[in-house]
């Protein structure tokens, strides 16, 4: 029997331990523009985010990012998204993005380390995340288009 309580008791207590970075995943790193109705595009380098693998993994443990990189998170279907922090020690912008590749939210300066989640107001097919500050910075605003092959932009009314 103390044997069994120790075990648990173990088990606990690993469970409750912060998670280590795990074995490195790799993601594919694509060019993206963000479409802005009065201004020049924003272009950037994103990883890409694309199985649900690397969608749980996302920035997680990464410490760095230039103002130029981000990490675009693509959903097979369209949905509410629901993001966290989790094992994220650099503050985030999340930029949420609907079938057409329209940004329909923006939540900025996300907190590090936090477990709250962080949910899109409507279905969406992508999340794009950024350095803190970065959406402000290169003037990205809700209503803007994210040009990428993975969105349906034949469909957007507001394609720039």
């Amino acid at each position: 029997m103390k044997k069994l309580l120790c075990f648990i008791l173990i088990a606990f207590v690993t469970a409750c331990l912060p998670e280590k970075e795990q074995s490195p995943l790799t993601f594919e790193k694509q060019t993206l523009r963000i479409d802005r109705a009065d201004s020049p595009a924003v272009v950037l380098n994103v990883e890409i985010a694309d199985t649900d693998k690397k969608r749980a993994r996302g920035l997680m443990y990464r410490t760095q990012m230039n103002d130029d990189e981000g990490m675009l998170f693509l959903f097979p279907v369209k949905r509410k998204a629901s993001m966290w922090m989790a094992n994220t020690p650099m503050s985030l912008d999340m930029l949420f993005i609907d079938e057409t590749g329209k940004i329909v939210q923006i939540v900025e300066n996300t907190v590090p380390f936090s477990h709250d989640e962080i949910r899109s107001d409507q279905s969406v097919k992508g999340v794009l995340e950024l350095k803190a500050g970065i959406s402000d910075k290169m003037g990205i605003k809700t209503g803007n288009i994210v040009v990428h092959s993975f969105f349906n932009l034949e469909n957007s009314e507001n394609n720039m």
